[in-house]
Parts: structure tokens; C-alpha cells; sequence
């Protein structure tokens, strides 16, 4: 019975042990500081410095009306900084968000609700091109920049989605590739045409690329590639160099082209990724112009 005893003890020493350390693993995650959340917190920093203020909540406020009347910032910005800048003082100085202080940001928010704020409320996102129009800008391009493109656009694949992903994830049999979709945290096969994968096969064989090498990566001014996870502000400059759009343009344009071509919202979304259909109806499939003028 001791020896039995002894053992019962063994392992709720080792349970207790594990749970500590499990705790201890949340606590490091909790406390981790998302990269994109790092120009408004350098923002509110300077605010506090340029104002002789501590980083605190009282602080927090006032950088929150001084964001809508002063900077007259769109409700987006506004809303994006209210969550990075709570994260900021909680990690750092361990700050408490109450009840009363959440109330008092709800108050600050309805500032955008005055009829001199009304332009910060219209939020005009990525507009989708004609596709015929955005392949011509494509198909000149050189060898890696016309690959990178065409999946892009055959996929409409999100930054987060092209940076990361590797040459190994695509196959060329199926035809399609396995993209790891960060938003949702999950894997997402998508297909691919055949001039996207004649484009990708020649960008391979052009750079000698490896199962193991970011699709994207880096190539320097010598033209020598490096395979490297590079950032997603990074990818949409090099967009924009490319072809004169963001990559946003080219997700919303795949997504017209294919509603316009009869494709339901499922099969839609089951090549987007998208996993609310209300979304991508509210969000991307907009009435074009052109339908309009018919009816002018």
C-alpha cells in the first residue's frame, strides 16, 4: 500500500508540475503583442511624450478624442487603435480595464455619430477591376513577378496568405494549392488554372527553387533569390510596383469574375477560403457600373 501511496504521489507531483508549466505557456501567449498593433501603440507613445502624460487610461482617452477631433481619423483607425493601444497598457503596465472605463470608451465613440463626422464613417475599400484589364497588366511581367501574380489572383489569396506560403504546397497534378489561411487558422486547397501553373513551374525552374523555399521570399538587386518570410507590408509594395494595385484589388477582382461568370457563393467562397457567405456577399460582390449604366 505505501509503494501504491508513493506512487499516486508521483504523479500528482508530475500533474501539478504539467499544469504549472500549461499556465505558465498561457500567460507568455496572453502577454504576446501582435507586430500589426505596433504603429498605434508608437503613436500613443508620442502622444504621451508630446503631452508631458503618463501611459495610462486617463491618457488613453484623451489620445481617443484627440484621434477624432484633431487627427479626424476614420471609425476603422479609430477602433483598430482602442484594441492595440488596451493590449499595450495591459501587458506593459498590467492595467485593469473596468467596467467604467469601458463605458467611458463606448461615450468617446459616439463622437462619430455628429454630422461633422460623417465623411470618417465612409470607408471605400479595394475596388475590383476588370480581369481581362488586370491579366494584361500581369502577363508581360517578368518570369517570378508573373507567377507571384497569377496566383494571386487565380486564388484570391490574402498577403498573409501569399507570404507564407512554399513551393512544396503546390501540386501541379491536382491541379491546386494547400494554403494555410492565418485569419482562420486552418488549411484551404484551392485550385489553380493551367497558365497559373505553366507560370509557377517556369518561375521554379528560373530561380532553381526548393520544396522548402518561400514561393514569394526575397530577390535582391543582383537577382538572387532568398527564400525568407518576408512581412506583408513588404508583399503589397511589391504589388503595387508590379502592376500599379494591392493584392486586395486582385481578391475582390477574382471574386466578380467569378460571380459574374454564374459561380454561387459556395463555390466561390470554397476558392476564397471565405467562411461566412454573408460576408463575402456583403463585402465583395458588389453591383458593377457597368450593370448600372445598362439602366441608365
Amino acid at each position: 500500500m505505501e509503494s501504491k501511496g508513493k506512487i499516486v504521489y508521483a504523479k500528482d507531483f508530475e500533474n501539478r508540475k504539467l499544469d504549472f508549466e500549461l499556465e505558465q505557456k498561457i500567460e507568455e501567449i496572453e502577454k504576446q503583442i501582435p507586430t500589426s498593433y505596433a504603429s498605434d501603440i508608437r503613436s500613443f507613445c508620442n502622444f504621451c511624450s508630446e503631452t508631458d502624460r503618463e501611459e495610462n487610461i486617463q491618457s488613453f482617452l484623451h489620445y481617443l478624442n484627440h484621434a477624432v477631433e484633431s487627427e479626424r481619423v476614420k471609425k476603422t483607425t479609430w477602433e483598430k487603435r482602442v484594441v492595440a493601444i488596451r493590449k499595450y497598457l495591459t501587458v506593459t503596465y498590467g492595467i485593469a480595464f473596468e467596467e467604467e472605463d469601458r463605458k467611458k470608451i463606448s461615450s468617446l465613440r459616439k463622437l462619430y455619430s455628429g454630422d461633422d463626422k460623417m465623411d470618417l464613417l465612409h470607408v471605400k475599400g479595394k475596388s475590383p477591376l476588370n480581369k481581362d484589364f488586370l491579366l494584361a497588366r500581369i502577363r508581360p511581367l517578368d518570369t517570378r513577378a508573373k507567377a507571384i501574380c497569377l496566383v494571386n489572383l487565380t486564388t484570391a489569396n490574402r498577403p498573409s496568405e501569399m507570404v507564407r506560403l512554399k513551393v512544396e504546397h503546390f501540386d501541379f497534378d491536382a491541379p491546386m494549392v494547400s494554403v494555410p489561411l492565418k485569419k482562420q487558422g486552418m488549411w484551404h486547397n484551392k485550385r489553380l488554372n493551367l497558365e497559373t501553373i505553366q507560370a509557377v513551374r517556369d518561375y521554379i525552374g528560373e530561380y532553381d527553387l526548393k520544396a522548402s523555399d518561400y514561393f514569394v521570399g526575397r530577390v535582391d538587386q543582383k537577382g538572387t533569390y532568398e527564400s525568407s518570410l518576408i512581412s506583408e507590408t513588404a508583399y503589397r509594395k511589391r504589388m503595387k510596383k508590379w502592376t500599379g494595385f494591392a493584392p486586395y484589388n486582385f481578391r475582390k477582382t477574382q471574386v466578380l469574375s467569378m460571380h459574374s461568370a454564374g459561380a454561387d457563393l459556395a463555390t466561390i467562397a470554397k476558392q476564397t477560403g471565405h467562411r461566412s457567405l454573408e460576408t463575402l456577399d456583403k463585402h465583395y460582390l458588389e453591383v458593377s457600373d457597368s450593370t448600372v449604366d445598362k439602366y441608365l
